[in-house]
């Protein structure tokens, strides 16, 4: 089954000035402790993924168009999507993303300013 593709009507996944970022550049590796000899270190995934901070701020339409993505195309935000995103190298680029956890709303008036925590393979 395809992936959904990020709406084209919405903002790329570029974060508002100063709202975006990682915590983990990546996971951080499985360690496990041995009686004797040193640690031994492995990799928790078969890929690359970071979990990026997004906010974006959204007209009434657009946030109208990002809730029935997110509810229906995402399952309320359970299934992967392709959407273009801001990479190190600063250009946009197609990934496979999922959104973890919840999202949140602020309302600003005539837009509404949409937080979630993205995660973005291959980043």
């Amino acid at each position: 089954m395809a992936l959904p593709s990020w709406p084209a009507g919405l903002p790329d996944l570029v974060p508002l000035v100063g709202s975006g970022g990682t915590e983990a550049l990546y996971t951080p590796p499985q360690v496990t402790e041995f009686d004797d000899g040193p640690p031994r270190a492995r990799r928790r995934q078969l890929y690359d993924s970071t979990a990026r901070k997004i906010s974006l701020r959204l007209t009434r339409a657009q946030f109208v168009t990002f809730c029935a993505f997110v509810r229906a195309d995402l399952n309320m935000g359970t299934r992967r999507f392709t959407a273009p995103v801001r990479v190190p190298s600063g250009v946009l680029a197609p990934r496979t993303c999922r959104i973890e956890g919840a999202v949140s709303e602020r309302d600003d008036g005539p837009t509404s300013v949409v937080t979630f925590a993205l995660v973005v393979q291959d980043w």
